[in-house]
């Protein structure tokens, strides 16, 4: 019970836990999204590999054949082959294509990461709101029970007004303690986010505030198709199949050989030293059987990345009208209950004056407290609701559109 005390009041003691300063967290410290920037890297360090030369290779050969030690011919050669038909540059341009995959990638995954942050923190907003709701709520309830004890006594309640309103208090402390465990799970997930697992944020989530306006469902599925990073992956995944394509069919090209060399004769007569130089081609007699279905798997490969990238704008354009709709379902209902919850607690006080002067009755006064805490629970879902939807909304378009300074810009849990 005194680390329970302990820790809620360092929670409470704790300044307001801020979105921006999370997302930066994570993305200078997640492992999942280090790990795809080392995998960029590599792919770029690959390019210049990727168009390199062979080798040259160097032999040398002794001549002395029938055995014959008076004179001994000794040859050196120097080999270098020369692909023709840009077969380098078509693999340079496919490495490029790759290593631009992989630095898209960074950036999905980083946006993956950035909504897992969001997801964790207004959950934990949903929370901390939702126990701060039922705290309130708890004070109202000690009212009425207080109340109802002093009506008894003088012989106007009934014992089951009583025991209800005890029972409503043992049920509002049930479900504080599911919101707080709620917090500490939404707590430790931002803590693996963060990669710090034994050293979870502390302070609670101010509540966000709605975005003053949006733009237009129509130019935010054009921004989606110019900003996503996944279209950018697929696009580059389309340009190296097709640079693999190009470069199955060069394989039916022959490829150079330039050679040089020079002999010398050790106790030979005459002369004895001759320099050379020669020229060689591979024959690619058997490119039907074996470069036909290289060619053939390169179109197949590059016919299914141009599916996929259609595939794929289609779902953008479907994903961003969803989460559009369901940011301006929310929005409606957040401002539904800021008029709600006024009337209400008005409700509830004149409840609690006519039921404290003997004018009321108190079926009227508990449910009315139960409406209370209801709305303003409602309220708190929905702006998690807002936000989540907008979140989802930013990585949709793959462009922020003023979510996180939104959520920051809210003050500490009001009184609503």
């Amino acid at each position: 019970m005194l680390a329970t005390l302990v820790a809620a009041a360092a929670l409470a003691a704790a300044p307001p836990l801020h979105l921006r300063d999370l997302l930066d967290e994570a993305r200078a410290h997640n492992p999942t999204l280090q790990a795809a920037r080392a995998q960029a890297s590599a792919a770029l360090t690959d390019v210049s590999p990727a168009g390199a030369f062979d080798d040259p290779t160097l032999s040398v050969q002794l001549w002395n054949v029938p055995a014959d030690f008076s004179a001994v011919p000794v040859m050196a050669q120097l080999t270098q082959r020369l692909p023709l038909g840009n077969k380098r540059g078509l693999a340079r341009e496919a490495a490029q294509a790759q290593a631009r995959v992989a630095g898209a990638d960074v950036r999905s995954v980083g946006q993956k990461i950035d909504r897992q942050v969001k997801a964790a923190y207004f959950d934990l907003y949903l929370a901390t709101r939702t126990d701060a709701v039922d705290t309130d709520i708890a004070t109202t309830l000690a009212a009425i029970t207080q109340s109802t004890l002093s009506r008894l006594q003088v012989g106007v309640g009934s014992q089951s007004e009583v025991l209800r309103a005890q029972a409503a208090q043992i049920q509002l402390q049930a479900e504080r303690e599911v919101a707080q465990q709620r917090a500490r799970s939404a707590r430790m997930r931002l803590a693996a986010l963060l990669d710090r697992p034994n050293d979870p944020p502390q302070g609670d989530p101010p509540d966000p505030l709605p975005l003053p306006q949006l733009p237009t469902e129509t130019e935010l599925a054009a921004r989606a198709l110019r900003s996503r990073p996944e279209l950018a992956s697929f696009q580059n995944t389309l340009t190296a199949a097709e640079a693999r394509v190009h470069l199955a069919r060069a394989q039916k090209v022959p490829d150079l050989g330039v050679s040089l060399g020079a002999m010398h004769t050790f106790g030979g007569a005459g002369e004895t030293n001759f320099l050379f130089t020669g020229v060689q081609i591979n024959l690619p007699v058997f490119s039907g059987s074996k470069n036909t279905p290289r060619i053939d798997a390169a179109l197949a490969r590059a016919q299914a990345a141009r599916d996929r990238l259609r595939a794929l704008r289609a779902q953008i354009q479907a994903q961003v009208a969803d989460t559009y709709a369901e940011v301006q379902s929310e929005k409606r209902l957040v401002m539904l209950h800021h008029h709600l919850i006024p009337l209400t607690r008005e409700a509830l006080e004149s409840a609690l004056h006519d039921y404290a002067s003997g004018k009321g009755d108190f079926p009227n006064v508990i449910d009315t407290a139960h409406a209370l805490q209801k709305h303003q629970i409602e309220l708190a879902e929905h702006r998690a609701a807002y936000a989540q939807h907008l979140a989802d909304l930013e990585q949709a378009v793959g462009e922020a559109l003023g979510g996180v300074a939104a959520s920051d810009a809210g003050g500490s849990h009001a009184k609503q």
